[in-house]
This record gives structure tokens, sequence and C-alpha cells, in this order.
């Protein structure tokens, strides 16, 4: 008979970087109301793509991030709406202090978050 119980000498589990397709918010305004009601209308006209998807909240659109509880708002909405919001998108030393802040990790690697409003460029973080 074969013990589906692991042994001590294995290990838990395995960790592994991959690579998965996620959506980007890129929120323009910094208006919860408004950001619910256009990713409702999203979420009800493509449920299959967009109903609980794992969404990057990308603030670069903003040349001054907003307060902590306008984006608690923010997340909020896009919960509301039926998506799951699982990071910010890196964007500047301020969006990572923000991440820290709200409890989410900072993605990266999404290009729109290295395009800034102002039309400058801003390098994304240093491998660790």
């Amino acid at each position: 008979m074969t013990s589906s119980r692991t042994t001590n000498s294995e290990e838990a589990c395995d960790l592994r970087f991959g690579q998965v397709g996620m959506a980007c918010v890129r929120v323009r305004r910094a208006d919860a109301a408004a950001l619910c009601e256009e990713l409702e209308r999203r979420v009800h006209s493509a449920p299959q793509l967009f109903a609980r998807a794992a969404v990057v909240l990308d603030l670069s659109h903003f040349l001054d991030l907003p307060d902590d509880g306008t984006v608690d708002a923010l997340l909020e909405a896009v919960r509301s709406a039926g998506m799951l919001p699982v990071g910010l998108a890196y964007g500047t030393s301020e969006t990572e202090a923000l991440a820290k802040r709200m409890g989410l990790p900072l993605i990266a690697k999404f290009r729109a978050a290295y395009e800034p409003a102002n039309g400058g460029s801003v390098a994304p973080p240093a491998a660790a």
C-alpha cells in the first residue's frame, strides 16, 4: 500500500517564477465611482474575460499619486466591479512605498507603468 503522506525528507512545495496573463487597469481619474461604473460595464459585456480577473492597478497616469484613502477606494471599486486587484504596477519609488502601505505587491513588468503622463521615462526597479 502506498501512503499519500509526505515524509520529512520531501520538500513541502516547489516555488517557481512563471508568466501569467494579467489585465492592467490604468486609472486616469481618482474617481472610484466612475471607475467602478466603467469596470462593471466591461465585466458585464465580457464576463468570461473579466469576471474575477486578476488585475494590476496602474497609477502612472497621475503626476502626483492619490492619497492612501483614495487608492483604497479605487481598489474597492475594482473589487465591487467583480475583478480582483492583485498589486500595483511599478511607476516610481512613491508607488513602491504606496504598495507597501497598502499591503500589495509591486508588479514591475507592466510596460504602461513606464510611460508617465508627463512623457518622461521611468526605469524599472533593479533586480534584488
